[in-house]
C-alpha cells in the first residue's frame, strides 16, 4: 500500500470517528431528555405526595430476595406528603438545568465534530467551543447539586429530619466534574496548537 493510499484510509477513520461523535452526540442527548422526563414524572408518580430518591445513611434491612437477605442500604426512594412548593420547585430545577446543561454539552460537542470535518481544527471557534463545553458540564454539574440538595431539605423537614448527605451528592457529580476537568486540559492543547499554527504560517 502507498503513502498515499494509507493516509487516505487514515482521513476516512477519522471522518468516521468524527460522524460516530455527532451520532453519539444526538442520541446522548435523547436518552438525557428521555430520562429527566422520566425522573420528573417520578417525582409526582404517588398522588399527594413527593418520590424522592435521596442518598441515606447506611442502615442494615432485610432484602426482599428469595427468603430475604440481609443487606446495607444507603440510598432510597421516599415518599413524602406535605413537602412545601419552593422544595418541590428546586427538585424539578434539579434535573431539568442538569438536563439543559448536558443536552447544551452534547450539542457543542457535535459542533466540534462538524467543524473539525469541515477541516478547521485549531481555530478561536474550536477554542470558545471547548470552553463552552467544559462550563455546561460544571454548570450541569453544580446545578443539580445545589437544588437538589435544596430540595431534599425540604422533603426531609417535611418529616421532621434533617438532611446530612450533602457530600454524597457532591461524589456523585465527580465523573461530570472530572470531565469538564478533562475538556479544559484540552483547551490547553488546542491554544497551543494554534499559536504553533500562527508561528508556522509565519515561517511561510
Amino acid at each position: 500500500m502507498t503513502k498515499d493510499a494509507k493516509g487516505q484510509n487514515a482521513l476516512r477513520g477519522q471522518q468516521h470517528d468524527l460522524l460516530y461523535g455527532v451520532g453519539w452526540a444526538l442520541i446522548a442527548s435523547g436518552f438525557v431528555l428521555y430520562d429527566s422526563i422520566r425522573r420528573i414524572l417520578e417525582l409526582f408518580s404517588t398522588p399527594g405526595a413527593i418520590s424522592a430518591r435521596s442518598p441515606l445513611p447506611p442502615q442494615q434491612i432485610e432484602a426482599g430476595v428469595g427468603s430475604g437477605v440481609s443487606a446495607v442500604m444507603d440510598s432510597a426512594v421516599l415518599i413524602v406528603p406535605g413537602v412545601n412548593t419552593v422544595s418541590i420547585v428546586c427538585l424539578v430545577l434539579s434535573i431539568a438545568l442538569g438536563a439543559v446543561g448536558l443536552i447544551g454539552a452534547a450539542v457543542l460537542v457535535a459542533a466540534l465534530c462538524v467543524r473539525l470535518l469541515r477541516g478547521s481544527v485549531f481555530d478561536r471557534i474550536n477554542i470558545r467551543l471547548l470552553a463552552a463545553i467544559s462550563l455546561s458540564l460544571t454548570g450541569a454539574a453544580l446545578c443539580t447539586m445545589a437544588f437538589r440538595t435544596m430540595g431534599l431539605n425540604g422533603v426531609f423537614a417535611a418529616v421532621g429530619g434533617s438532611f446530612d448527605e450533602q457530600r454524597q451528592l457532591f461524589f456523585e457529580q465527580l465523573p461530570l466534574f472530572g470531565v469538564a476537568f478533562a475538556v479544559a486540559v484540552l483547551i490547553v492543547v488546542f491554544r497551543r496548537g494554534a499559536l504553533l499554527q500562527k508561528e508556522t504560517e509565519g515561517l511561510v
